[in-house]
């Protein structure tokens, strides 16, 4: 696992230059990138308590103009940490995973997008959603769509995902 560390001045310097900022797995965002709007700290996507709940849902990849359609989870394996478990299942029934940290990137706006590891390569956020049950506002994410390595190891194509968990 990575750790990215930076000074608040750094932090700070990068916000008033309009660039999204890396945000360590153990700090939350300081100086001006205090505001988190949806997904802007680590606790968004992992959550403050056991037991974790799982986003699921599933990635689509479209090789010679046939969609493959691979279930996937995305798992916390700690609050407050930004370690995530991705599990994909393969037409053959089995199961691949990998389990890595995650890196948080956090717009002037204090929306987050995150990268991680997939089973094959990698995957990227390109939108979160932060939904409630009682329609209060959150930042706790309970969508994440983005792109994605192909979970079979004689591929590396990229395709869309989309996962949810329920809103609290």
């Amino acid at each position: 696992m990575s750790v990215h560390t930076r000074t608040s001045a750094t932090v700070a310097a990068l916000a008033l230059a309009g660039l999204c900022v890396a945000v360590p797995a153990d700090a939350a965002p300081s100086g001006a990138m205090t505001l988190n709007t949806c997904g802007g700290a680590v606790s968004d996507y992992t959550g403050t308590a056991l037991p974790p709940v799982a986003f699921t849902g599933f990635l689509t990849v479209v090789i010679e103009n046939v969609n493959y359609k691979y279930p996937i989870t995305i798992t916390s394996q700690a609050p407050n940490s930004n370690l995530l478990q991705v599990n994909a299942t393969l037409p053959s029934g089995d199961d691949v995973s990998t389990t890595s940290s995650f890196t948080l990137n956090v717009d002037q706006l204090g929306k987050g997008e995150i990268t991680f590891k997939s089973p094959t390569g990698s995957g990227k956020t390109t939108n979160i959603v932060c939904t409630s049950l009682l329609g209060t506002p959150t930042t706790r994410v309970t969508q994440m769509i983005g792109k994605m390595t192909d979970p079979t190891i004689t591929n590396s194509a990229v395709g869309d995902f989309k996962v949810t968990r329920p809103g609290i």
